[in-house]
């Protein structure tokens, strides 16, 4: 699946959307792979333009640019860039439905509310970053890490919508959009710090080591040798970034994507545990009912939308 959508001259009619076979036979999912197309571009769907490899010209909003990897650029329901020329560039190409996320939005009700009730609020939180007027369309620099994690998350989403191993096939496929876009929407406002060599304090990017490696072992050690500091340094610099110490940072972010897979998958629990860098249930839960005052299975009950 990989291969096919990394070709940017394949043929429109190569686009793929997910449809079931054994498992929810017919069953259309709306999350497309493919080449890009701007004259074929899905209507009304949110686009990801992964830049994999080599340069090119593209038409943005504000005239021509240039792109080179490692980047991503986000598109809303209208704004699909021309690409004026290439040079051997590579791209992975997605497109979703807002109602992937929650079967609540569409582009007009995303951008008509500001703020949602509950728990959607937390669904839109995902999607706000294609909305913003500097972002659509504009090439957005990603670190070696985040390129890689992109790259790795489009590709499993494309072999979970191929594979169909069993009837977890769809919130599988969509575990993995989930997992992307809110890689995307954390690190997105320190990635521009990334290509300036001469960066004033790496201690400031401490928040981006963490949001890369969040369902990873690491250690305050680690962050501070990566900064090339000291750990005293690096948990003061980062109680002044987010009021919190590294480890309960690290805890709370591994919890909210676990909610948001509890809430918006029927992935078991035991998987989603695995995904956000927990190996202990006993721990897990303990952790999470002391985060939500709900274990996960009380947590799924309670804010899945449709039970």
């Amino acid at each position: 699946m990989r291969n096919g959508n990394r070709s940017a001259m394949m043929p429109a009619a190569a686009q793929s959307m997910f449809v079931g076979r054994q498992f929810f036979a017919g069953y259309q999912l709306p999350v497309e792979l493919g080449p890009y197309d701007p004259a074929q571009a899905f209507v009304g769907h949110y686009g990801l333009i992964h830049i994999a490899h080599g340069t090119g010209l593209i038409e943005g909003p504000d005239g021509p640019v240039m792109v080179a990897a490692p980047a991503v650029i986000l598109l809303d329901e209208t704004t699909r860039p021309t690409i004026i020329r290439r040079q051997s560039l590579v791209l992975d190409v997605l497109f979703f439905e807002p109602g992937v996320i929650n079967s609540l939005f569409t582009p007009d009700l995303l951008r008509a509310t500001a703020v949602f009730d509950g728990t959607v609020e937390q669904d839109a939180y995902l999607l706000r970053r294609f909305l913003e007027p500097d972002v659509a369309g504009r090439p957005l620099l990603l670190s070696a890490t985040l390129h890689q994690r992109v790259g790795e998350a489009l590709s499993r989403v494309g072999a979970e919508g191929a594979a169909q191993i069993d009837a977890h096939w769809p919130c599988r496929t969509r575990s993995w959009l989930i997992e992307l876009l809110f890689q995307l929407r954390v690190a997105n406002p320190q990635v521009q710090q990334l290509t300036t060599p001469a960066s004033d304090d790496r201690l400031d990017q401490a928040l981006l080591f963490v949001h890369e490696r969040f369902n990873t072992e690491f250690t305050l050690d680690d962050v501070a040798r990566w900064c090339g500091s000291n750990r005293t340094q690096v948990n003061l610099r980062f109680r002044a970034l987010t009021g919190q110490s590294l480890r309960q940072y690290v805890i709370g972010l591994r919890l909210r994507v676990a909610s948001s897979l509890l809430r918006d998958t029927g992935l078991p629990i035991a998987e989603i545990m695995a995904r956000v860098g927990y190996e202990n249930g006993s721990n897990f839960t303990r952790t999470f009912r002391g985060a939500f005052g709900q274990t996960p299975r009380e947590h799924r009950r309670t804010v899945r939308p449709g039970g």
